[in-house]
């Protein structure tokens, strides 16, 4: 679909704030806030917009978040559809794509530690390991989140932050309810998350800013509809040596400062780092990838791209519980 500037900056500002008011996006877009209120709900109907998201970093929570993907075999369309549908079921798993190349499928998983993840992917594996040829796993460490400033050229101004950096924080039920009722819609408002998990309005505000506060939401943003934009979506991974701190950091400012580049991912696994990239096309994608190559030509062994075909899911708090 072909989006106006006005269009542009209203998926911008979303990205920067969802749970931002309709009044304050029209300030930011330079729109009514009626014109806002048409043009969200024609961006959701036409599927441009698919969910709001809240950004929970759970690894602060306790959990270690492990990334699979897989090569699948003996399969057809309706096959490869229930497996989606199976790996989308999984209260454990918050993201699930489906790729194009070496890999079919990729998801993530959260665990509590590496033996309930074991207990988890053999669960997974129970169910569709007959259509598994081969499979490979990362523990992630970290990975930031960087707002969408490509939507119009504009560096984006928030870093989210993904990866345990303080203590581990308990959350009650009442905060594991308010998680839920807006891990997939962050724009319900006070009223709406207290009528839904039976608290009151003081206490859900309370509680929400609590949260933030102690860093377990990060931020709130969108989950777009990439096929209606034309945008593509690639994970490049990148094997490194000579690596420290110093370093990691030049690369996180070179990511920051590249407005198609969303995600840093530091891992443990085959490869230890991944840009996930979001270009008009794999032109653009070669250009970013063959600057990074250039400014860290000492740290990097080999990368591989994977295309990002489809995104099914998209939750950073999946439990429910």
């Amino acid at each position: 679909m072909k989006l106006n500037l006005k269009d542009k900056k209203l998926l911008y500002w979303l990205d920067q704030d969802s749970r931002a008011t309709n009044k304050y996006l029209g300030k930011k877009v330079g729109l009514s806030e009626q014109a806002i209120g048409y043009k969200l709900k024609r961006m959701e109907e036409e599927g441009i917009i698919k969910k709001y998201i809240t950004f929970i970093n759970t690894p602060l929570l306790g959990y270690l978040h492990y990334k699979v993907f897989l090569r699948l075999r003996n399969t057809n369309v309706m096959k490869e559809k229930e497996i989606i549908d199976f790996l989308v079921s999984n209260t454990n798993i918050r993201w699930v794509v489906t790729c194009s190349g070496k890999w079919d499928v990729s998801f993530s998983t959260m665990a509590k530690n590496s033996q309930d993840f074991t207990e988890i992917y053999r669960d997974i594996e129970s169910k569709i390991g007959d259509y598994i040829s081969e499979k490979s796993v990362f523990l992630l460490i970290k990975s930031p989140g960087l707002t969408k400033g490509y939507l119009i050229n504009q560096k984006g101004t928030k870093i989210r932050e993904y990866g345990l950096k303080t203590k581990i924080i308990e959350l009650d039920q009442t905060d594991k309810n308010i998680l839920n009722s807006i891990s997939q819609n962050s724009r319900k408002s006070v009223v709406e998350i207290a009528d839904e998990i039976n608290s009151t309005i003081d206490i859900v505000r309370y509680r929400l800013k609590k949260l933030e506060k102690e860093g377990v939401v990060t931020g709130y943003t969108l989950q777009l509809g990439y096929d209606k934009l034309g945008i593509l979506r690639y994970s490049v991974f990148f094997s490194l040596h000579k690596m420290n701190s110093s370093i990691e950091e030049k690369m996180f400012r070179f990511a920051s400062t590249h407005n198609n580049i969303i995600f840093m991912l530091t891992m443990i696994g085959t490869h230890d780092l991944s840009l996930e990239l979001e270009v008009l096309s794999y032109e653009e994608l070669e250009k970013i990838i063959k600057k990074f190559r250039e400014e860290f030509t000492d740290n990097i062994n080999n990368f591989d791209i994977i295309f990002n075909t489809q995104e099914y899911k998209y939750d950073f708090y999946p439990f429910k519980i």
